[in-house]
């Protein structure tokens, strides 16, 4: 995702591109400012019941209509984990507990997410039922996968099917 900043958030005066902290950014030549863009941050969970994954499919894109595991962005005001329940709450109708932080992973496709963080969770109650941006859910077998999208959530998937995946603390 390409960020564009063409006036200075603290005075108003008109962006220029200039090296500033070893990189080109967006720079005020009127209060001397840089412009730094921070990072878009998303949480994921990895929950099992029954020895099935949950996945949810995408109602839009990036990705639309392939599956991905339960995530969502990090609100400016929010601690990670509770963003996590927040986002599995949304996108499925369940209520989850961290139960570990998995992987910390960097932007490696086109998803809108710069960082993503992984926990494991265990489910403790609601009704699975899609919600947001999730057009459908569903718990899947490690044999009986639908098509993925996202790195974190093919790596995690991948590595939970090779029995890697240590899910508990």
């Amino acid at each position: 995702m390409s960020r564009i900043a063409n006036y200075c958030e603290v005075c108003g005066g008109r962006l220029i591109q200039q090296r500033h902290g070893g990189r080109i950014r967006p720079y005020c030549q009127v209060c001397q400012q840089p412009t730094y863009f921070d990072p878009k941050v998303a949480v994921i969970i990895f929950a099992l019941r029954d020895e099935e994954v949950l996945l949810v499919q995408r109602a839009m894109d990036p990705g639309a209509g392939k599956w991905a595991l339960p995530a969502g962005f990090i609100d400016y005001d929010e601690a990670p984990e509770d963003a996590a329940i927040r986002e599995t709450w949304e996108e499925t109708g369940l209520q989850v507990v961290i139960r570990k932080l998995l992987a910390v992973f960097p932007k490696r496709d086109d998803g809108l997410a710069d960082i993503s963080i992984a926990y494991s969770a265990e489910i403790i109650g609601g009704e699975a039922k899609a919600g947001d941006d999730a057009a459908d859910l569903g718990f899947f077998a490690a044999k009986r996968l639908p098509p993925l999208v996202f790195f974190p959530s093919v790596a995690l998937v991948a590595q939970w099917r090779a029995g890697e995946l240590a899910l508990q603390p």
